[in-house]
């Protein structure tokens, strides 16, 4: 990268109580994702609005934050961070009532603090938690707020510590995409969009740099929108090389580019291009690496787009924890992973505790891969597979090394599974070689496996299945094959064309499911696409229609010539035989080439075949973050930055506002207070109506001497930053 990195120096706090900077560690999570019962509890329409925009609680509403989204789970912080005084920061209007409540798994709610606010304007209260390690095991924190009397305004509720986070802490979110531009812009739209309402979002923002490695053909010209210098951006467009062939050509840049950089990332976040997050997610991750005390990989839960209120996995174990094809438990590896909370719907309350406790498991996805740059630059680079299964190697290198993984639930994502014949094929050929490389199973296991897959599509006449399986053997026993090779793509790019011909029909789910009722009817067999199970009694069947579930598609199986079913299945037979004869061949082959496909000697090697195919599109930095960057790092082709057009201006004065609001409104006015005298407002350029009634001047400078030593005058500074802080202005 021909750009350096550019991150501000130090942290502004959230607020401050009582002179100490406070800072915000979980915000309120409002993005709409799933049924609205995952973000809020409440009665009437007190959440319209958004709590942001100041959720207006008439006479006996409430609101509550005892959901998935806005429980504040304890355990991330207290087992992996540094947080040791945690606090709710309360900021509204009016009268209202709060209470906080703890929950344990297994153990009944325990109502911690109670108490009833009141003031005439806008105003935040602090109230202190204590320590994440004082309570419980497997703990989560949430809060009810209820009108008190007329009614009330509720801005803001925020989870905020009492100790300052990491002041170095920089992070650099990689992202890659195929054919999913727009839903990669659309992310970083939604991520500065949170940023211009919330200066708290902004603030983040300024401590993070986003990297994109664009590959969908034609996206040259599309990252020429201007809106993008709201964030420290980089885009290359290179060769598709696939997922994990993407990743490793990104994390390459990555690493160059910090080779080169006095101020490198500390953090690197990895993100998919087809999922859905808030900017709340994003700054509770960052937060949280901020405090973190120890290595480790960082994950979360991720559900489905087509429905929002279903886990598709949280973590997994890669085959271990599980009983499948007779293995031994926590021992020996099969060829599936075992998904965590998998299929867990959240449509009530029931099912939240399930997240309390610490999750540790063994592989995350790359939809979200969270460490530190230092284990990053330990672990290496994902090995070459073109799609399924990079995420899972890498993971299984990290425990290798020691590094623990979770997955944190305060943190989630939205994410659509999808499986075909193409990634099957995959997904079943990158399996066996992560199994030999990490597994204990003997030739027998393996030859197994394809005998029972063997015997199921044949059952059903299911050519493309029994196809399918031979050509992985074939490619299993091929030690000229160009997988996890520097040609690997090519392997993929010819073998997904062939199997996308096999073409499913998709329909709706209501016609699905009456497709599925008649065919019970009419003596139709349906079965999975991929595993339909041994059906011995399949000729009772008129027909037989394969559906693939994730995709709501079906395809009818044609009956197959006895003489090519024959043949094929003679071929099939030799191929496991030889499997069992070359089986200590096999897996020295493929260890060496997996070891070395992972590793800097591969990836340098893949850089330099693709220099030229590879450039960098676009550079855009943040207006707050280029005061000490050179000209030419302003604009994506070193001169776009002053060629910004009206709505462009608008946009940078808006995020700029918001950055300067954020850092007065909670700046500490302490004896080292560097703000000139002559910057002071007078009281005549402030509403003195909305101080309290019993607000009293002379009492407000005795509490608070550094605003005596400021020189400015006690109403203003109560008005613009001490009813924000909390101050006590009566005895």
């Amino acid at each position: 990268m021909s750009n350096s990195f550019t991150f501000p120096e130090g942290m502004t706090p959230y607020t401050h109580h009582r002179g100490r900077p406070l800072y915000r560690v979980q915000g309120v999570e409002t993005m709409a994702a799933g049924s609205s019962h995952m973000n809020f509890l409440h009665s009437g329409e007190a959440t319209r609005g958004g709590v942001n925009q100041g959720a207006l609680l008439r006479a006996g509403e409430w609101i509550g934050s005892g959901t998935f989204r806005n429980s504040l789970f304890l355990e991330p912080w207290a087992q992996m961070t540094s947080v040791r005084d945690l606090n709710l920061v309360i900021e509204f209007a009016g009268a209202l009532r709060v209470r906080i409540t703890r929950v344990s798994r297994g153990q009944g709610a325990e109502l911690l603090h109670e108490t009833t606010l009141q003031s005439a304007s806008r105003t935040r209260h602090v109230i202190s938690l204590g320590s994440p390690g004082d309570y419980p095991e497997s703990t989560r924190l949430f809060w009810h707020i209820e009108s008190a009397g007329v009614g009330a305004q509720l801005f803001d509720a925020s989870y905020c510590a009492g100790v300052a986070p990491r002041q170095d802490c920089r992070l650099a979110v990689l992202m890659r995409t195929f054919g999913r531009t727009a839903d990669v812009k659309a992310l970083l739209q939604r991520f500065i969009d949170a940023a211009a309402d919330e200066p708290f979002h902004a603030e983040l923002l300024r401590h993070m740099h986003f990297l994109v490695l664009d590959t969908t053909p034609g996206s040259e010209t599309a990252w020429d929108d201007e809106w993008l210098c709201a964030l420290n951006v980089d885009v290359h467009f290179g060769p598709n090389l696939g997922g994990g062939g993407n990743a490793g050509h990104l994390i390459k840049l990555f690493n160059e580019a910090c080779d080169a950089s006095d101020a490198p990332p500390t953090e690197v976040l990895i993100l998919d291009d087809d999922l859905s997050m808030s900017m709340e997610t994003l700054a509770r991750y960052f937060m949280f690496v901020a405090y973190r005390a120890q290595e480790c990989l960082t994950s979360l839960p991720v559900l489905m787009k087509s429905r929002p209120t279903v886990v598709w996995e949280d973590g997994g174990f890669w085959g271990r924890l599980n009983f499948h094809e007779a293995g031994d438990f926590s021992r020996k590896r099969n060829l599936f992973p075992n998904l965590l909370k998998h299929g867990l719907t959240l449509d009530n309350f029931e099912k939240v505790d399930q997240f309390s406790p610490l999750n540790t498991c063994e592989y995350a996805t790359f939809i979200f891969f969270g460490l530190s740059a230092k284990s990053l630059r330990k672990l290496g680079y994902p090995v070459a597979f073109f799609l399924r299964g990079d995420d899972i190697e890498m993971s299984l290198r990290a425990q290798e090394a020691g590094l623990q993984m979770i997955t944190n639930p305060n943190l989630a994502a939205w994410h659509e599974p999808a499986h075909s014949y193409g990634q099957e094929y995959m997904a079943i050929l990158h399996g066996i070689i992560i199994n030999l490389r990490y597994g204990e199973h003997d030739a027998g296991f393996y030859a197994r496996y394809f005998e029972d897959r063997m015997h199921e599509h044949a059952s059903i006449d299911d050519e493309v299945g029994l196809t399918l399986y031979r050509d992985i053997l074939l490619e299993l026993l091929n030690t000229k094959s160009q997988v996890l090779t520097d040609d690997f793509q090519q392997h993929y790019l010819t073998k997904l064309k062939t199997l996308s011909a096999h073409r499913m029909t998709r329909l709706p789910d209501v016609d699905r499911e009456a497709l599925e009722r008649r065919a019970r009817e009419e003596k139709t067999l349906l079965v999975p696409f991929v595993y339909p199970g041994y059906h011995s009694q399949v000729r009772k069947f008129r027909n037989v229609v394969l559906i693939n579930h994730p995709l709501r598609s079906y395809r009818e199986v044609p009956p197959m010539p006895i003489a090519a079913k024959v043949s094929l299945m003679a071929e099939y037979g030799q191929l496991m035989m030889r499997l069992t004869e070359e089986f200590d061949t096999i897996v020295t082959h493929w260890r060496a080439r997996l070891a070395e496909t992972g590793g800097e000697t591969f990836w340098q090697r893949i850089r330099d075949r693709y220099a030229g195919q590879t450039r960098q599109l676009a550079t855009w930095r943040r207006p707050n973050a280029i005061a000490a960057a050179d000209a030419t790092q302003v604009s994506h082709d070193a001169q776009a930055g002053a060629a910004a057009d009206a709505a462009t201006a608008k946009l940078v004065n808006r995020l700029r506002g918001a950055a300067l609001s954020h850092e007065q409104s909670h700046q500490s006015l302490a004896a080292n207070d560097t703000r000139e005298a002559g910057s002071d407002m007078a009281d005549s350029e402030v509403d003195v109506a909305e101080l309290p009634m019993d607000f009293d001047a002379e009492f407000y400078l005795v509490l608070n001497p550094d605003v005596m030593k400021s020189g400015m005058s006690a109403k203003t500074h109560y008005l613009k930053f001490g009813h924000l802080e909390g101050r006590r202005y009566r005895v």
